[in-house]
């Protein structure tokens, strides 16, 4: 139980690092995906040490003509 550590000791909050890490990236790159998928759709993927560690969809997608 590490967690009760932390509440007595905050000098040990290891699990807030882990979460910085968590979210940390190296790079950001613009793809689509190629299942099931005409392509069409952008998404950002977040890149660190070249493994992708999660991605999230643009939303940047130009105004139609009415």
């Amino acid at each position: 139980m590490s967690w009760i550590l932390d509440l007595v000791n905050p000098q040990e909050r290891k699990w807030e690092e882990f979460y910085r890490n968590r979210w940390s990236h190296d790079n950001v790159i613009r793809s689509t995906h190629g299942v099931n998928c005409t392509g069409g759709c952008s998404w950002a993927i977040y890149v660190k040490d070249g493994i992708i560690t999660w991605e999230m969809q643009q939303t940047d997608y130009p105004l139609l003509e009415r």
